[in-house]
């Protein structure tokens, strides 16, 4: 059996860790960590002390960094799994170098760009995937078309939710639009007791870590979803689909609006232009 080389955006923490470990106990799988943080990248790297596992340091919400990073990517032999798992919630409207809203960038741009930029590495291995990690918090907004970046009137929790609306959008029309053997799927990992919204004041971050405490599933349980997607044959070519619980699920409706999805696809491509 051929290793497998899996690469998991968002990698130093939380389900993205889970999922690492959960990974490396099949000696068949390699499994790339790309996290923002180098000093907790280096970290886990030592003390796991495998030789199945890699860690490169990219800030995702910076587009010249991804470029960068698909460079070193691009040189692996095959590419069998991406997960585009980095994520954040930004309480005050925060830019990029490029003026471009955060959110927008980390949890969006940064999972269309990566795709975009390894699709001929994917399309080396014999079952390629890319899987999203999305939320059901995706049904609470719709978007504004004419505002993406949520320049008017800024919402962290809107513009949070709107940013895994996008993760939806570019997973059920990858299909069409790139026409190739890779599967592109996105899912809700449930409500997990990371360390997401930490990197926030302490009075959103105190309210978040109490909800977490009293209603959050561990990294480790949510780590199960992604695997599932990862390994499981009873999914093979299927595509555009969003899952929860390890089952199909259905999106909003309004996420399954193909002349949005189209709209999206294109807005996307402009950015990474």
């Amino acid at each position: 059996m051929r290793e497998k080389n899996i690469i998991i955006t968002g990698g130093t923490d939380g389900i993205g860790l889970a999922l690492t470990k959960r990974l490396l106990k099949d000696e068949f799988n390699r499994v790339i960590i790309i996290g923002k943080n180098e000093t907790k990248g280096n970290k886990i790297i030592k003390d796991i002390n495998s030789n199945k596992i890699d860690f490169f340091q990219c800030d995702l919400s910076e587009k010249s960094e991804i470029i960068k990073l698909s460079e070193k990517l691009l040189k692996l032999d095959k590419i069998d799994c991406l997960i585009n798992n980095a994520g954040a919630i930004f309480e005050k409207r925060e830019i990029n170098s490029h003026g471009i809203e955060k959110t927008f960038a980390l949890n969006h741009l940064s999972y269309f760009h990566l795709s975009i930029l390894l699709l001929n590495k994917l399309e080396e291995s014999d079952r390629p995937k890319i899987i999203n990690v999305s939320s059901n918090a995706h049904k609470r907004y719709s978007l504004n078309l004419n505002d993406l970046e949520n320049k008017n009137n800024y919402n962290h929790w809107k513009a949070y939710c709107q940013s895994k609306l996008l993760n939806v959008f570019f997973s059920n029309i990858f299909s069409s639009k790139v026409k190739s053997k890779i599967t592109c799927n996105s899912f809700h990992p449930g409500f997990v007791n990371s360390n997401f919204g930490n990197n926030n004041s302490s009075i959103l971050r105190t309210g978040i870590n109490i909800i977490k405490k009293l209603f959050a599933i561990s990294n480790e349980e949510a780590s199960k979803m992604p695997y599932y997607l990862i390994t499981s044959k009873n999914i093979e070519g299927i595509s555009g689909k969003y899952f929860v619980k390890s089952k199909e699920s259905n999106s909003s409706i309004y996420s399954q609006n193909r002349s949005v999805a189209n709209y999206v696809w294109d807005k996307s491509l402009d950015y990474i232009k």
